[in-house]
Protein backbone atom coordinates (compact mmCIF):
# COMPACT_ATOMS: atom_id res chain seq x y z
CA UNK A 1 0.00 0.00 0.00
CA UNK A 2 1.37 3.47 -0.76
CA UNK A 3 2.67 5.52 2.10
CA UNK A 4 0.37 7.74 4.15
CA UNK A 5 -2.68 6.27 2.45
CA UNK A 6 -2.21 8.54 -0.56
CA UNK A 7 -2.94 7.48 -4.07
CA UNK A 8 0.04 6.09 -5.93
CA UNK A 9 1.87 8.90 -7.71
CA UNK A 10 3.32 6.59 -10.37
CA UNK A 11 6.46 8.71 -10.30
CA UNK A 12 9.31 6.49 -11.52
CA UNK A 13 12.05 5.45 -9.15
CA UNK A 14 15.51 6.29 -10.45
CA UNK A 15 18.42 3.91 -10.01
CA UNK A 16 21.50 4.47 -12.15
CA UNK A 17 24.81 2.60 -12.11
CA UNK A 18 28.00 4.27 -13.31
CA UNK A 19 31.21 2.29 -13.73
CA UNK A 20 34.36 4.01 -12.46
CA UNK A 21 37.28 2.42 -14.28
CA UNK A 22 40.13 4.77 -13.37
CA UNK A 23 41.35 6.50 -10.25
CA UNK A 24 40.79 9.79 -12.05
CA UNK A 25 37.11 8.89 -12.48
CA UNK A 26 36.92 7.97 -8.79
CA UNK A 27 38.45 11.33 -7.81
CA UNK A 28 36.08 13.27 -10.08
CA UNK A 29 33.02 11.45 -8.77
CA UNK A 30 34.15 11.89 -5.17
CA UNK A 31 34.82 15.58 -5.76
CA UNK A 32 31.25 16.03 -7.00
CA UNK A 33 29.75 14.02 -4.14
CA UNK A 34 31.61 15.79 -1.35
CA UNK A 35 31.59 19.18 -3.13
CA UNK A 36 35.35 19.60 -3.35
CA UNK A 37 34.70 20.32 -7.04
CA UNK A 38 32.30 23.05 -8.24
CA UNK A 39 28.65 21.94 -8.40
CA UNK A 40 26.71 24.87 -9.95
CA UNK A 41 23.24 23.40 -9.41
CA UNK A 42 23.84 22.73 -5.68
CA UNK A 43 22.76 25.30 -3.10
CA UNK A 44 25.68 26.17 -0.77
CA UNK A 45 23.21 27.32 1.88
CA UNK A 46 21.81 23.77 2.12
CA UNK A 47 25.10 21.88 1.99
CA UNK A 48 25.04 21.28 5.74
CA UNK A 49 21.98 19.07 5.17
CA UNK A 50 24.07 16.49 3.31
CA UNK A 51 25.12 13.49 5.38
CA UNK A 52 27.30 10.38 5.16
CA UNK A 53 26.03 6.95 6.15
CA UNK A 54 29.50 5.44 6.13
CA UNK A 55 32.79 6.60 7.65
CA UNK A 56 34.02 7.72 4.21
CA UNK A 57 33.49 11.47 3.93
CA UNK A 58 35.96 12.75 1.32
CA UNK A 59 37.45 11.80 -2.08
CA UNK A 60 40.71 10.72 -0.41
CA UNK A 61 38.86 8.52 2.08
CA UNK A 62 36.88 6.99 -0.80
CA UNK A 63 40.09 6.11 -2.65
CA UNK A 64 41.59 4.53 0.48
CA UNK A 65 38.44 2.48 1.17
CA UNK A 66 38.38 1.15 -2.40
CA UNK A 67 42.06 0.21 -2.24
CA UNK A 68 41.49 -1.65 1.03
CA UNK A 69 38.75 -3.80 -0.51
CA UNK A 70 40.86 -4.48 -3.62
CA UNK A 71 43.51 -6.17 -1.46
CA UNK A 72 41.06 -9.06 -0.99
CA UNK A 73 41.05 -9.95 -4.71
CA UNK A 74 42.70 -13.34 -5.37
CA UNK A 75 41.48 -14.10 -8.91
CA UNK A 76 42.99 -12.74 -12.09
CA UNK A 77 41.32 -9.52 -13.22
CA UNK A 78 40.84 -7.76 -16.53
CA UNK A 79 43.54 -5.41 -17.81
CA UNK A 80 41.44 -2.35 -16.97
CA UNK A 81 38.83 -3.53 -14.46
CA UNK A 82 36.00 -1.48 -13.01
CA UNK A 83 37.34 -0.26 -9.67
CA UNK A 84 34.02 0.88 -8.26
CA UNK A 85 30.35 1.16 -9.21
CA UNK A 86 28.62 4.42 -8.34
CA UNK A 87 24.87 4.03 -7.79
CA UNK A 88 22.53 7.03 -7.86
CA UNK A 89 19.14 6.61 -6.17
CA UNK A 90 16.50 9.33 -6.47
CA UNK A 91 13.18 10.25 -8.11
CA UNK A 92 11.50 13.34 -9.49
CA UNK A 93 11.44 16.21 -7.01
CA UNK A 94 7.64 16.30 -6.83
CA UNK A 95 7.56 12.68 -5.64
CA UNK A 96 9.18 13.52 -2.29
CA UNK A 97 7.24 14.63 0.77
CA UNK A 98 9.17 17.88 1.09
CA UNK A 99 7.82 18.88 -2.35
CA UNK A 100 4.28 17.71 -1.69
CA UNK A 101 4.68 14.06 -2.73
CA UNK A 102 4.24 10.87 -0.74
CA UNK A 103 7.79 9.49 -0.62
CA UNK A 104 9.81 9.92 2.56
CA UNK A 105 13.35 10.43 1.26
CA UNK A 106 15.17 9.02 4.30
CA UNK A 107 13.08 5.83 4.44
CA UNK A 108 13.39 5.36 0.67
CA UNK A 109 17.15 5.78 0.76
CA UNK A 110 17.53 3.44 3.77
CA UNK A 111 15.64 0.73 1.91
CA UNK A 112 17.70 1.35 -1.24
CA UNK A 113 20.95 1.05 0.72
CA UNK A 114 19.79 -2.24 2.25
CA UNK A 115 18.91 -3.47 -1.24
CA UNK A 116 22.42 -2.69 -2.52
CA UNK A 117 24.01 -4.26 0.58
CA UNK A 118 22.05 -7.47 -0.02
CA UNK A 119 23.08 -7.42 -3.66
CA UNK A 120 26.80 -6.76 -3.20
CA UNK A 121 27.53 -7.55 0.44
CA UNK A 122 27.52 -4.85 3.13
CA UNK A 123 31.33 -4.85 3.41
CA UNK A 124 31.66 -3.95 -0.28
CA UNK A 125 29.50 -0.83 0.14
CA UNK A 126 32.33 1.55 1.02
CA UNK A 127 30.48 4.89 0.97
CA UNK A 128 26.93 6.24 1.09
CA UNK A 129 26.14 9.95 0.86
CA UNK A 130 22.72 11.62 1.00
CA UNK A 131 22.56 14.97 -0.81
CA UNK A 132 19.82 17.45 0.07
CA UNK A 133 21.34 20.58 -1.46
CA UNK A 134 19.91 20.03 -4.95
CA UNK A 135 16.39 20.26 -6.40
CA UNK A 136 15.58 16.61 -5.55
CA UNK A 137 17.21 14.66 -2.72
CA UNK A 138 19.29 11.72 -3.83
CA UNK A 139 21.54 8.99 -2.49
CA UNK A 140 24.99 8.18 -3.90
CA UNK A 141 26.41 4.75 -3.04
CA UNK A 142 29.90 3.50 -3.93
CA UNK A 143 30.35 -0.26 -4.25
CA UNK A 144 33.48 -2.30 -4.94
CA UNK A 145 32.12 -5.16 -7.12
CA UNK A 146 33.77 -8.16 -5.45
CA UNK A 147 32.46 -11.63 -6.28
CA UNK A 148 32.96 -14.55 -3.90
CA UNK A 149 33.33 -17.82 -5.80
CA UNK A 150 33.22 -21.02 -3.74
CA UNK A 151 35.48 -23.97 -4.40
CA UNK A 152 34.09 -26.05 -7.26
CA UNK A 153 34.89 -28.84 -9.71
CA UNK A 154 34.53 -28.28 -13.44
CA UNK A 155 34.59 -30.78 -16.29
CA UNK A 156 37.07 -30.03 -19.04
CA UNK A 157 37.97 -31.86 -22.22
CA UNK A 158 41.75 -32.35 -22.58
CA UNK A 159 44.07 -34.22 -24.92
CA UNK A 160 45.05 -37.64 -23.59
CA UNK A 161 47.83 -38.48 -26.06
CA UNK A 162 47.76 -40.65 -29.13
CA UNK A 163 45.14 -40.78 -31.87
CA UNK A 164 41.90 -42.65 -32.31
CA UNK A 165 40.90 -44.98 -35.17
CA UNK A 166 40.03 -41.98 -37.35
CA UNK A 167 43.42 -40.40 -36.79
CA UNK A 168 42.12 -37.62 -34.56
CA UNK A 169 43.84 -36.65 -31.34
CA UNK A 170 42.32 -38.48 -28.40
CA UNK A 171 40.50 -36.42 -25.79
CA UNK A 172 39.19 -37.26 -22.33
CA UNK A 173 37.01 -35.35 -19.88
CA UNK A 174 38.69 -34.60 -16.57
CA UNK A 175 37.33 -33.10 -13.40
CA UNK A 176 39.40 -30.07 -12.37
CA UNK A 177 39.08 -28.71 -8.84
CA UNK A 178 39.10 -24.92 -8.56
CA UNK A 179 39.68 -23.41 -5.13
CA UNK A 180 37.51 -20.64 -3.72
CA UNK A 181 38.48 -17.15 -4.84
CA UNK A 182 37.49 -13.49 -4.71
CA UNK A 183 37.16 -11.75 -8.08
CA UNK A 184 36.67 -8.13 -9.11
CA UNK A 185 33.87 -8.11 -11.67
CA UNK A 186 31.29 -5.41 -12.29
CA UNK A 187 30.04 -7.46 -15.26
CA UNK A 188 28.94 -10.19 -12.86
CA UNK A 189 26.31 -7.77 -11.54
CA UNK A 190 25.56 -5.36 -14.40
CA UNK A 191 27.38 -6.70 -17.42
CA UNK A 192 24.49 -7.32 -19.81
CA UNK A 193 21.23 -5.58 -20.75
CA UNK A 194 19.31 -8.48 -19.23
CA UNK A 195 21.07 -8.01 -15.88
CA UNK A 196 20.33 -4.29 -15.91
CA UNK A 197 16.66 -4.99 -16.64
CA UNK A 198 16.58 -7.50 -13.78
CA UNK A 199 18.22 -4.92 -11.49
CA UNK A 200 15.55 -2.32 -12.24
CA UNK A 201 12.76 -4.86 -11.78
CA UNK A 202 14.12 -6.13 -8.46
CA UNK A 203 14.64 -2.58 -7.20
CA UNK A 204 11.06 -1.68 -8.09
CA UNK A 205 9.63 -4.78 -6.41
CA UNK A 206 11.71 -4.63 -3.21
CA UNK A 207 12.09 -0.88 -2.73
CA UNK A 208 10.25 1.54 -5.04
CA UNK A 209 6.69 0.18 -4.77
CA UNK A 210 6.90 0.29 -0.96
CA UNK A 211 7.63 4.01 -1.06
CA UNK A 212 5.03 5.30 -3.48
CA UNK A 213 7.17 4.96 -6.61
CA UNK A 214 6.89 2.88 -9.77
CA UNK A 215 9.33 1.04 -11.99
CA UNK A 216 10.83 3.04 -14.83
CA UNK A 217 9.75 2.10 -18.33
CA UNK A 218 11.37 -1.16 -19.36
CA UNK A 219 13.46 -1.24 -22.56
CA UNK A 220 13.53 2.55 -22.55
CA UNK A 221 15.65 4.13 -25.27
CA UNK A 222 15.87 7.40 -23.35
CA UNK A 223 19.31 8.78 -22.60
CA UNK A 224 20.04 10.86 -19.52
CA UNK A 225 20.56 14.60 -19.93
CA UNK A 226 23.22 15.57 -17.45
CA UNK A 227 23.17 18.75 -15.41
CA UNK A 228 26.27 19.87 -17.27
CA UNK A 229 24.51 19.51 -20.63
CA UNK A 230 21.44 21.42 -19.38
CA UNK A 231 23.41 24.32 -17.93
CA UNK A 232 25.58 24.50 -21.04
CA UNK A 233 22.53 24.73 -23.29
CA UNK A 234 20.97 27.41 -21.11
CA UNK A 235 24.09 29.55 -20.85
CA UNK A 236 24.71 29.25 -24.58
CA UNK A 237 21.12 30.34 -25.31
CA UNK A 238 21.30 33.31 -22.97
CA UNK A 239 24.65 34.39 -24.37
CA UNK A 240 23.40 34.07 -27.92
CA UNK A 241 20.11 35.91 -27.47
CA UNK A 242 20.75 38.69 -24.94
CA UNK A 243 23.62 41.11 -24.71
CA UNK A 244 23.33 44.79 -25.48
CA UNK A 245 26.38 46.73 -26.60
CA UNK A 246 27.39 50.35 -25.83
CA UNK A 247 26.92 51.20 -29.50
CA UNK A 248 23.22 50.29 -29.24
CA UNK A 249 22.80 52.92 -26.52
CA UNK A 250 24.66 55.74 -28.21
CA UNK A 251 21.72 58.15 -27.78
CA UNK A 252 21.71 59.16 -24.13
CA UNK A 253 18.50 59.86 -22.25
CA UNK A 254 18.21 62.35 -19.44
CA UNK A 255 17.91 59.58 -16.81
CA UNK A 256 20.99 57.85 -18.18
CA UNK A 257 23.22 60.89 -18.15
CA UNK A 258 25.06 59.76 -15.02
CA UNK A 259 25.81 56.28 -16.38
CA UNK A 260 28.46 55.29 -18.83
CA UNK A 261 27.47 53.34 -21.94
CA UNK A 262 29.03 50.19 -20.43
CA UNK A 263 27.02 50.57 -17.17
CA UNK A 264 23.78 51.18 -19.08
CA UNK A 265 24.39 48.13 -21.28
CA UNK A 266 25.12 45.90 -18.32
CA UNK A 267 22.07 47.09 -16.36
CA UNK A 268 19.61 46.67 -19.22
CA UNK A 269 21.05 43.34 -20.31
CA UNK A 270 20.55 42.01 -16.78
CA UNK A 271 16.94 43.24 -16.70
CA UNK A 272 16.12 41.67 -20.04
CA UNK A 273 17.91 38.43 -19.15
CA UNK A 274 15.88 38.05 -15.94
CA UNK A 275 12.64 38.76 -17.79
CA UNK A 276 13.17 36.37 -20.70
CA UNK A 277 15.23 33.67 -18.98
CA UNK A 278 12.32 31.17 -18.60
CA UNK A 279 11.33 31.53 -22.27
CA UNK A 280 14.90 31.22 -23.47
CA UNK A 281 15.52 28.23 -21.19
CA UNK A 282 12.49 26.47 -22.62
CA UNK A 283 13.69 27.18 -26.16
CA UNK A 284 17.22 26.05 -25.31
CA UNK A 285 15.97 22.71 -23.98
CA UNK A 286 13.50 22.16 -26.81
CA UNK A 287 16.12 20.02 -28.53
CA UNK A 288 16.22 17.76 -25.51
CA UNK A 289 12.43 17.50 -25.58
CA UNK A 290 12.42 16.54 -29.26
CA UNK A 291 15.05 13.93 -28.57
CA UNK A 292 12.91 12.63 -25.71
CA UNK A 293 9.92 12.16 -28.02
CA UNK A 294 12.06 10.26 -30.50
CA UNK A 295 13.43 8.07 -27.71
CA UNK A 296 9.94 7.25 -26.44
CA UNK A 297 8.90 6.23 -29.93
CA UNK A 298 11.92 3.94 -30.12
CA UNK A 299 11.04 2.52 -26.70
CA UNK A 300 7.51 1.69 -27.88
CA UNK A 301 8.93 -0.03 -30.98
CA UNK A 302 11.25 -2.15 -28.82
CA UNK A 303 8.38 -3.22 -26.58
CA UNK A 304 6.30 -4.22 -29.58
CA UNK A 305 9.15 -6.32 -30.99
CA UNK A 306 9.79 -7.89 -27.62
CA UNK A 307 6.19 -8.86 -27.02
CA UNK A 308 5.87 -10.35 -30.50
CA UNK A 309 9.02 -12.43 -30.01
CA UNK A 310 7.92 -13.54 -26.55
CA UNK A 311 4.47 -14.50 -27.76
CA UNK A 312 5.99 -16.53 -30.59
CA UNK A 313 8.26 -18.44 -28.21
CA UNK A 314 5.55 -19.03 -25.62
CA UNK A 315 3.19 -20.40 -28.24
CA UNK A 316 5.45 -23.44 -28.65
CA UNK A 317 5.12 -24.23 -24.93
CA UNK A 318 1.60 -23.13 -24.13
CA UNK A 319 -0.20 -24.17 -27.31
CA UNK A 320 -3.09 -26.47 -26.43
CA UNK A 321 -2.74 -25.88 -22.67
CA UNK A 322 -5.63 -24.69 -20.60
CA UNK A 323 -5.38 -21.52 -18.55
CA UNK A 324 -4.99 -23.56 -15.37
CA UNK A 325 -2.19 -25.59 -16.94
CA UNK A 326 -0.44 -22.40 -18.02
CA UNK A 327 -0.71 -21.03 -14.49
CA UNK A 328 0.81 -24.24 -13.15
CA UNK A 329 3.66 -23.93 -15.64
CA UNK A 330 4.33 -20.35 -14.52
CA UNK A 331 4.30 -21.39 -10.88
CA UNK A 332 6.80 -24.17 -11.60
CA UNK A 333 9.13 -21.76 -13.41
CA UNK A 334 8.90 -19.29 -10.53
CA UNK A 335 9.71 -22.04 -8.02
CA UNK A 336 12.74 -23.14 -10.04
CA UNK A 337 14.03 -19.59 -10.23
CA UNK A 338 13.61 -19.18 -6.49
CA UNK A 339 15.42 -22.49 -5.88
CA UNK A 340 18.30 -21.34 -8.09
CA UNK A 341 18.56 -18.06 -6.18
CA UNK A 342 18.46 -19.92 -2.87
CA UNK A 343 21.19 -22.28 -4.05
CA UNK A 344 23.42 -19.37 -5.06
CA UNK A 345 22.81 -17.72 -1.72
CA UNK A 346 23.70 -20.92 0.15
CA UNK A 347 26.88 -21.35 -1.89
CA UNK A 348 27.88 -17.77 -1.17
CA UNK A 349 27.17 -18.26 2.56
CA UNK A 350 29.19 -21.48 2.57
CA UNK A 351 32.13 -19.79 0.84
CA UNK A 352 32.00 -16.93 3.33
CA UNK A 353 31.90 -19.35 6.27
CA UNK A 354 34.89 -21.23 4.84
CA UNK A 355 36.87 -18.02 4.53
CA UNK A 356 35.89 -16.94 8.04
CA UNK A 357 36.90 -20.34 9.43
CA UNK A 358 40.22 -20.18 7.57
CA UNK A 359 40.80 -16.69 8.94
CA UNK A 360 39.98 -17.83 12.48
CA UNK A 361 42.37 -20.77 12.11
CA UNK A 362 45.11 -18.48 10.79
CA UNK A 363 44.66 -16.04 13.67
CA UNK A 364 44.66 -18.90 16.21
CA UNK A 365 47.86 -20.35 14.77
CA UNK A 366 49.47 -16.90 14.76
CA UNK A 367 48.45 -16.40 18.38
CA UNK A 368 49.89 -19.79 19.35
CA UNK A 369 53.11 -18.96 17.55
CA UNK A 370 53.35 -15.60 19.36
CA UNK A 371 52.74 -17.30 22.71
CA UNK A 372 55.39 -19.92 21.92
CA UNK A 373 57.92 -17.24 21.04
CA UNK A 374 57.05 -15.26 24.16
CA UNK A 375 57.53 -18.35 26.37
CA UNK A 376 60.84 -19.11 24.67
CA UNK A 377 62.01 -15.53 25.11
CA UNK A 378 61.08 -15.55 28.79
CA UNK A 379 63.03 -18.79 29.27
CA UNK A 380 66.05 -17.35 27.47
CA UNK A 381 65.92 -14.18 29.58
CA UNK A 382 65.86 -16.13 32.84
CA UNK A 383 68.84 -18.27 31.78
CA UNK A 384 70.79 -15.26 30.50
CA UNK A 385 70.49 -13.54 33.88
CA UNK A 386 72.74 -16.22 35.46
CA UNK A 387 74.70 -17.53 32.44
CA UNK A 388 78.51 -17.29 32.55
CA UNK A 389 80.46 -15.99 29.54
CA UNK A 390 81.87 -19.49 28.96
CA UNK A 391 78.43 -21.11 29.01
CA UNK A 392 77.12 -18.40 26.65
CA UNK A 393 80.08 -18.99 24.31
CA UNK A 394 79.16 -22.68 24.18
CA UNK A 395 75.76 -21.98 22.62
CA UNK A 396 75.30 -22.43 18.86
CA UNK A 397 75.83 -19.36 16.67
CA UNK A 398 72.12 -18.77 15.87
CA UNK A 399 71.04 -18.93 19.52
CA UNK A 400 73.95 -16.73 20.59
CA UNK A 401 73.05 -14.15 17.92
CA UNK A 402 69.42 -14.09 19.11
CA UNK A 403 70.43 -13.80 22.77
CA UNK A 404 72.93 -11.04 22.05
CA UNK A 405 70.06 -8.98 20.66
CA UNK A 406 68.09 -9.59 23.86
CA UNK A 407 71.08 -8.64 26.00
CA UNK A 408 71.52 -5.36 24.13
CA UNK A 409 67.82 -4.38 24.10
CA UNK A 410 66.34 -5.35 27.47
CA UNK A 411 66.85 -3.29 30.61
CA UNK A 412 66.44 -6.33 32.87
CA UNK A 413 69.49 -7.94 31.19
CA UNK A 414 71.80 -4.93 31.62
CA UNK A 415 74.03 -6.68 34.18
CA UNK A 416 74.25 -9.85 32.08
CA UNK A 417 75.16 -7.75 29.03
CA UNK A 418 77.93 -5.99 30.96
CA UNK A 419 79.23 -9.40 32.06
CA UNK A 420 79.34 -10.75 28.49
CA UNK A 421 80.67 -7.52 27.01
CA UNK A 422 83.55 -7.43 29.50
CA UNK A 423 84.53 -11.01 28.60
CA UNK A 424 87.34 -11.55 26.06
CA UNK A 425 85.23 -14.29 24.44
CA UNK A 426 83.06 -11.95 22.29
CA UNK A 427 83.50 -9.05 19.90
CA UNK A 428 81.15 -6.04 19.71
CA UNK A 429 78.64 -7.99 17.55
CA UNK A 430 78.55 -11.00 19.87
CA UNK A 431 80.68 -13.25 17.65
CA UNK A 432 83.25 -15.54 19.24
CA UNK A 433 86.80 -14.24 19.34
CA UNK A 434 89.81 -16.54 19.01
CA UNK A 435 90.01 -16.65 22.81
CA UNK A 436 86.35 -17.65 22.94
CA UNK A 437 86.81 -20.49 20.46
CA UNK A 438 89.84 -21.81 22.40
CA UNK A 439 87.90 -21.66 25.68
CA UNK A 440 84.97 -23.59 24.16
CA UNK A 441 87.34 -26.20 22.67
CA UNK A 442 89.12 -26.67 26.02
CA UNK A 443 85.82 -26.99 27.86
CA UNK A 444 84.59 -29.60 25.37
CA UNK A 445 87.84 -31.54 25.72
CA UNK A 446 87.62 -31.61 29.50
CA UNK A 447 84.01 -32.76 29.36
CA UNK A 448 84.95 -35.53 26.90
CA UNK A 449 87.65 -36.77 29.25
CA UNK A 450 85.24 -36.75 32.17
CA UNK A 451 82.80 -38.85 30.16
CA UNK A 452 85.54 -41.25 29.21
CA UNK A 453 85.37 -40.50 25.47
CA UNK A 454 88.82 -39.15 24.49
CA UNK A 455 88.05 -39.55 20.75
CA UNK A 456 86.18 -36.24 20.91
CA UNK A 457 89.52 -34.51 21.58
CA UNK A 458 90.40 -34.85 17.90
CA UNK A 459 87.20 -33.20 16.64
CA UNK A 460 87.93 -29.82 14.97
CA UNK A 461 86.21 -26.69 16.30
CA UNK A 462 84.20 -24.61 13.81
CA UNK A 463 85.31 -21.06 13.09
CA UNK A 464 83.14 -17.96 13.32
CA UNK A 465 80.87 -17.01 11.69
CA UNK A 466 78.87 -20.15 10.98
CA UNK A 467 76.73 -22.72 12.69
CA UNK A 468 78.36 -25.88 14.06
CA UNK A 469 77.28 -29.08 12.34
CA UNK A 470 77.11 -30.63 15.82
CA UNK A 471 76.20 -28.21 18.65
CA UNK A 472 79.04 -27.97 21.19
CA UNK A 473 78.45 -29.02 24.79
CA UNK A 474 79.16 -26.28 27.36
CA UNK A 475 81.13 -27.02 30.47
CA UNK A 476 79.65 -27.75 33.87
CA UNK A 477 77.70 -24.94 35.48
CA UNK A 478 74.98 -22.90 33.80
CA UNK A 479 74.52 -24.32 30.33
CA UNK A 480 74.32 -22.31 27.14
CA UNK A 481 71.02 -20.48 26.50
CA UNK A 482 68.49 -22.38 24.50
CA UNK A 483 70.19 -25.73 24.98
Amino acid sequence: MPLNGKAHSNAPAILRANKLKTWSAVATSGGHTWRSLPVPHADPERRHLNEDWRSVNSPDALRAAIRERLTLVTAATAKHPVLCVEYLVTARAEAFAEHGGETDATAYFRAALTFLEDRHGAANVVAANVQNDEAAPHLVVYVVPLVERPARTIRKSVFSGGRDEEGKLKRVTKGIHLPGEVALSADYYNGTPAKLVALQTAFAEKVATHHGLARGLELSAASHTTNKQHHHALSRALAGHIGLTPEELERKGRLWSKESLEEQAARLSELIRDHYAPVIAQAATAGHDRRRVSEMEETARRHEQRYKAAASKLAAFTGGLSEAQQDELKATATRWRQEAEDRKRREADQARQQREEAERTRKLEAQREREHLERRERALVERLKTATPLAFAGADADTRRECWGLLASRDDLAQAFERMDASPFFDDAGHLTEAGRRAVAEANAMEAVERGNPDELTKPQPAEPGTPTSPPTPPAGPRGPGR
